[in-house]
C-alpha cells in the first residue's frame, strides 16, 4: 500500500514529490538474526468487521475476500475493476459514464443500472454506502477490503442481495508520522501522495489527513477529434479527528473528498481493424465529485456497546457526450463515419445530483458474551436530479431530444438484529432479521424545446411504498480450532423504484415503476488453518434463486436502457488458499465458479431472453494467483529489504446482454512490483496489465454485424519512490 503526497498533472512535479524529504514513524527494530522464525512462518490473525463486531475473518461464517497490505495495490488509477479481480466470483460492472460503483457477485446484479437503487451490491466506505453515481472511492490510505458475498441485507441493509464491499480506512493513531510518494510512468502517468499522521493530545486526541493525485493521458485515439481518449484523473483526500475522553468512550469525525474527470468511451466498435479506436465528436466528458461527512461514536457499558454511525454524501456527476459513434454507425448503416460526426449534430449533457444522510445506532454483545449479538435502527434518505439536454439528427436518438428534469426522494427506516448462540459444544446457530419500510417518490418533466420526434411537454409524479423482510440462519460446527465448517440461508432483496433517465416521456407516455427483486441463497463452506497456522484455505459452495431481477435491455433502434425483470439462477463455488512456506514468502491463490442462467423467460419475450440463456456479464471463471516477498538487502550490503509483489488475473468469457448476442472474450492481468525498502527510503519500479491486454469489460449489441464494447486501461509501466521517517 502507498502512502504520499499531490502531485501536479505532469511528470516532472511527480519527480519532485518523489524526492521530498519528510517524515514518518522510525520502523520497529527487527529481531536478531538467530531469533526463532516460527513466527515468521504464521500468518497473520485478520480482524474483520463484517458483522458489525470485531472478530477473526477465519471465525466468520460468511464467504468472504479480505484485501489487506500490498493486495491493496490493485490499480494506479480507477480502483473498482482490480478490487473485483482481486477476489473471486466477483464482478465490476465497467459500463463507463456515471455508473461508477457498480458491483455483481456469484451472477446476480444488475450490469446497467437504471436507477440509483438499481443494484445488487452495495459499496460501502467506513460503513457509508457509496452512490452508484459517485465516483468510485480510491484505495487512499486504507487499511482494507472486505468482500462479503451472499445477501448481507440483516447488518448492511437495503439492496445487498448479492453481497457488500466494505473498505475500512485507516484510524488515527497516537504516534507521529508524515510520508511522501511520486511515482511516473508510461502514457502520461503520474501520482503523487502524503499521510500525516499526529496525536494532539496525548491518548485522547489525533488526527490523520491523506490526500492523492493520479492522471492518466488515455490510451484509445479518436479519429474524429484527434489526440486519445481513455484520460482519467483522480483527486481524493480525508481528514480524520480520534477522539477518546475516556477509556469506554470514542468519537471519529472523517471529512472525504473525491474527484474523478473521465473521457474513456463507452461505444466501440469491437470488430474493427484498429481496435480499440473511438470516432466521436465530442469526445466523451464524465466529471464527478462526492463530499463526505462521517461521525462515529461508541461508548462500551458492562453489558453492551452502544454505538451511533452517521453520515452524509452529496454526489454530483455531469457527463457530456456524443452518443453517435462514426465507426459503429458507419458499419451499421454503411454511411461514411463523417456522416455522423458533425460537431454536436447528436449531443447530451446529463447532470446527476444526489445527497444522502444515514443514521444508525445499534447495540453490540461484549466480545467475551457467550452469545454473539446485534441489534439496531438505521434511517436512510436520498434525494436525487436526474436533469438532461440534447438534440440529435440521428433517428436512433430521438429520446434525447429536448430538456429533462427528474427528480426522486427515497425513505427507508429498517430495525434489524442477529444473535450467534452456543446450541451443544462447538456447534452454534445464527439467526438474523431486518424489517424494512420504504417510501419512494418521483417526479419527471420534459420540455421538448420545438424539436421534432417529441412532445411539446410531458409531466408525471408517482409514488409507492414497500416493506419487507430480508435475513439468514446458519449452523457452524468448529471441528477444531483451526477447522470450521457452515450452512446457510438468506433472503435477499432489492427494492422496486422509478428508472432515473426517462425513454418514455420525451414521447408523452407514463414511466412504469420496476418491480422489486427477491432471492433465496443458500451456502455450504469452511475455513481452515493448518500447517502450523502456515496456510489457510477456505472454499464455498452456492446456489442462488433470484425472482424479478434486474436486467437490463437495449434497444438499438432508439439506443435507450430499459429495465427487464427475469428470473435466473447462479450456481457454483469459491477456494482461496494463502501460504508462507519461507519467511517472507507469502504465496496466494483464488478461484470462482459461476454458472448464472436465466429460467421462466416467457415464449416471445421482446427482450430476445430465452430460458436458458446464460446471464450477462457473468465469467464462468474467475482467478487470481499471487505472491509478496522480502529477502534482507544485507546480502548485498545494503540496510533494509528487497520487496516485491505480483497477480495474474483471470476473468472468464462474459455474454454481453440478455439475448446473448455475442461474448465478451476471456482475459487475464498480470501486475508487478518490485524494489528496495529501507527504512526511511523505498525505490521501486511497477507494471499495470504488464502483457498490455486490451480486454473487454462491457457490450452491447447495435445489430448482428455491429457488436459494440467498452474496454479496459492498457498497459502502465513505471517507477516510484516514497520517503518516510
Amino acid at each position: 500500500m502507498r502512502i504520499g503526497g499531490i502531485v501536479a498533472r505532469g511528470a516532472p512535479v511527480a519527480i519532485l514529490v518523489a524526492l521530498l524529504p519528510v517524515a514518518c514513524p522510525a520502523q520497529a527494530q527487527q529481531p536478531p538474526s538467530d531469533a526463532p522464525r516460527q513466527v515468521d512462518l504464521e500468518l497473520p490473525a485478520v480482524t474483520v468487521t463484517a458483522r458489525k463486531r470485531d472478530e477473526s475473518e477465519q471465525s466468520v461464517p460468511i464467504s468472504m475476500t479480505v484485501l489487506e497490505g500490498s493486495r491493496l495495490d490493485v490499480a494506479p488509477t480507477a480502483s473498482n475493476a482490480g478490487l473485483a479481480r482481486s477476489a473471486p466470483n466477483v464482478s465490476f460492472v465497467d459500463v463507463g459514464g456515471q455508473s461508477s460503483n457498480l458491483f455483481s457477485i456469484r451472477g446476480v446484479g444488475s450490469f446497467s443500472p437504471i436507477s440509483a437503487d438499481d443494484t445488487s451490491t452495495v459499496l460501502y466506505v467506513n460503513e457509508a454506502p457509496q452512490s452508484l453515481y459517485g465516483p468510485a472511492p480510491s484505495m487512499l490510505d486504507v487499511d482494507r477490503v472486505e468482500v462479503l458475498r451472499g445477501p448481507q441485507g440483516t447488518l448492511f441493509g437495503r439492496n445487498t442481495q448479492a453481497g457488500a464491499v466494505s473498505i475500512v480506512p485507516t484510524k488515527p493513531t497516537y504516534d507521529w508520522g508524515f510520508a511522501a510518494s511520486g511515482e511516473i510512468g508510461t502514457s502520461g502517468f503520474g501520482l503523487g501522495e502524503f499521510v500525516w499522521n499526529a496525536p494532539l493530545v496525548a491518548d485522547q486526541l489525533a488526527a490523520r489527513v491523506a490526500m492523492r493525485y493520479s492522471g492518466y493521458a488515455g490510451d484509445v485515439p479518436n479519429i474524429a477529434v484527434g489526440g486519445k481518449d481513455g484520460l482519467q484523473q483522480i483527486w481524493a483526500g480525508r481528514g480524520t479527528l480520534l477522539l477518546e475522553p475516556t477509556g469506554d468512550t470514542s468519537a471519529t469525525l472523517s471529512l472525504s473528498y473525491n474527484r474523478q474527470k473521465d473521457t474513456s468511451p463507452r461505444f466501440l466498435l469491437r470488430n474493427y481493424a484498429w481496435f480499440p479506436t473511438s470516432a466521436v465528436n465530442p469526445r466523451t466528458d464524465v466529471d464527478s465529485d462526492s463530499l463526505g461527512v462521517n461521525l462515529k461514536v461508541r461508548h462500551d457499558f458492562d453489558w453492551a456497546a452502544l454505538e451511533s454511525v452517521t453520515t452524509w454524501q452529496n454526489n454530483y456527476s455531469r457527463q457530456i457526450f456524443d452518443p453517435a459513434d462514426g465507426l459503429v454507425f458507419a458499419n451499421l448503416t454503411g454511411l461514411p463515419a463523417s456522416f455522423f460526426n458533425v460537431p454536436g449534430a447528436d449531443l447530451a449533457n446529463l447532470a446527476i445530483g444526489e445527497t444522502i444522510f444515514t443514521q444508525e445506532v445499534r447495540l453490540s454483545a461484549p466480545q467475551d458474551n457467550a452469545v454473539a449479538w446485534t441489534a439496531g435502527l438505521n434511517y436512510f434518505r436520498s434525494t436525487l436530479s436526474m436533469d438532461r439536454s440534447g438534440r440529435a439528427t440521428t433517428p436512433a436518438f430521438a429520446t434525447i431530444r429536448g430538456f429533462m428534469n427528474n427528480d426522486f426522494v427515497t425513505n427507508s427506516w429498517s430495525a434489524f438484529g442477529e444473535a450467534t448462540i452456543p446450541v451443544v459444544d462447538r456447534l452454534k446457530a445464527t439467526l438474523g432479521l431486518r424489517g424494512t419500510l420504504e417510501s419512494k417518490t418521483a417526479a419527471y418533466a420534459f420540455n421538448g424545446a420545438g424539436q421534432v420526434g417529441v412532445v411539446p411537454f410531458f409531466n408525471q409524479n408517482s409514488s409507492l411504498s414497500d416493506n419487507f423482510i430480508s435475513g439468514r440462519g446458519g449452523l457452524s460446527y468448529d471441528w477444531t480450532e483451526q477447522v470450521m465448517t457452515y450452512l446457510s440461508i438468506a433472503r435477499g432483496y432489492v427494492t422496486a423504484g422509478f428508472p432515473s433517465l426517462s425513454v418514455n416521456a420525451p414521447l408523452g407516455k407514463t414511466e412504469q415503476a420496476f418491480p422489486a427483486s427477491t432471492s433465496w441463497t443458500y451456502e455450504a463452506g469452511f475455513k481452515s488453518e493448518f500447517a502450523g497456522k502456515r496456510v489457510a484455505l477456505n472454499g464455498a459452495f452456492f446456489f442462488n434463486d433470484v425472482k424479478q431481477g434486474h436486467l437490463v435491455v437495449f434497444d438499438p433502434s432508439s439506443a435507450a436502457f430499459t429495465i427487464a425483470a427475469l428470473d435466473y439462477q447462479s450456481y457454483g463455488a469459491e477456494i482461496e488458499a494463502t501460504v508462507r512456506p519461507l519467511p517472507g514468502l507469502e504465496l496466494f491463490a483464488g478461484l470462482g465458479l459461476t454458472r448464472a442462467l436465466l429460467v421462466n423467460v416467457p415464449p416471445g419475450s421482446a427482450t430476445g431472453a430465452l430460458s436458458g440463456n446464460t446471464v450477462p456479464n457473468v465469467p464462468g471463471v474467475t482467478a487470481t494467483v499471487g505472491a509478496q516477498y522480502r529477502v534482507p538487502a544485507s546480502i548485498v550490503g545494503l540496510d533494509g529489504d528487497f520487496v516485491g509483489h505480483g497477480s495474474w488475473q483471470y476473468v472468464g468469457a462474459r455474454a454481453a446482454d440478455v439475448a446473448n448476442s455475442f461474448n465478451l472474450d476471456a482475459y487475464s492481468v498480470v501486475n508487478l512490483r518490485v524494489g528496495w525498502k529501507g527504512k526511511a527510503v523505498e525505490l521501486y519500479g511497477f507494471a499495470y496489465n504488464l502483457f498490455d491486454q486490451r480486454y473487454q469489460t462491457w457490450g452491447q449489441s447495435f445489430g448482428p454485424t455491429t457488436p459494440t464494447v467498452r474496454v479496459g486501461q492498457g498497459q502502465i509501466l513505471g517507477l516510484g519512490s516514497t520517503i518516510r521517517f
